[in-house]
């Protein structure tokens, strides 16, 4: 599913293309060509990259930057803190459609710093973004166990956005007939929340025990080395139990 979605390797049914040898209703290639294959993964990856560089290096660089610059350190989160909500704003605006995922993200972002500033504490500032991971992580094993996972959603979008609406109907039809299917995206869906449950524990944990200034780059480190295992994971699960949207 992309970034938050399955890939396959085996025989897809009918109607269900495989991101590993691409087709030509998905590519626009005649049948056997393969050249732009690596563009193809370029783009893919650049853009499950973007965001996470957005989101987490450039509000590090900020943060620490503002620090060597003599601003407090509620200051310096706080600036940093911008970044991710005029991106998230921005996909809302882009997409024209509402995202309750990222308009949940936003609310949580801006609970969590009022209630920080108005109990004046640092150290909240900094442990809000492991509740709010907590939250989305909870929200996922929520959707597991009551309705469909969260990951069906997404993955029909990404479906929509490479095939088309019919692309993304036909992905998610799969559903309802493939036991199978249903079992991997539940899969993927619980270890995306399990682990969003543990990065938000440890987070928290490291933003009342450890120096303040060192708390931002080692959670930063830290997410990124969870983020490349969970979707490690998911890719490998995906491509070996074709469900690539």
């Amino acid at each position: 599913m992309s970034r938050f979605g399955p890939g396959g390797s085996r025989s897809a049914p009918p109607g269900v293309q495989r991101e590993a040898g691409g087709s030509q209703e998905a590519s626009g290639a005649e049948p056997g060509a393969r050249g732009d294959v690596p563009a193809v993964a370029k783009a893919r990856w650049g853009a499950v990259l973007a965001p996470v560089a957005v989101d987490l290096v450039l509000p590090l660089l900020i943060f620490y930057g503002l620090r060597q610059s003599g601003v407090g350190i509620v200051g310096a989160t706080l600036a940093g803190s911008v970044i991710p909500v005029v991106r998230t704003a921005y996909s809302i605006v882009r997409g024209r459609k509402v995202d309750w995922m990222a308009v949940f993200m936003i609310i949580a972002l801006a609970v969590g710093t009022v209630a920080s500033l108005a109990m004046h504490s640092p150290r909240m500032l900094l442990a809000k973004d492991g509740v709010i991971t907590a939250l989305c992580g909870f929200w996922m094993l929520g959707t597991v166990a009551f309705g469909k996972p969260l990951l069906l959603s997404i993955g029909r979008g990404i479906a929509e956005a490479k095939r088309g609406q019919g692309g993304g109907e036909i992905w998610a039809s799969r559903w309802d007939k493939e036991p199978r299917f249903r079992h991997g995206v539940r899969l993927i869906t619980l270890v995306w929340g399990i682990g969003l449950v543990f990065d938000a524990s440890v987070r928290v944990v490291i933003a009342y025990a450890l120096p303040l200034d060192a708390v931002p780059g080692i959670t930063t480190a830290q997410w990124i080395i969870l983020f490349v295992l969970l979707y490690g994971f998911m890719m490998i699960y995906s491509r070996k139990n074709d469900l690539l949207a």
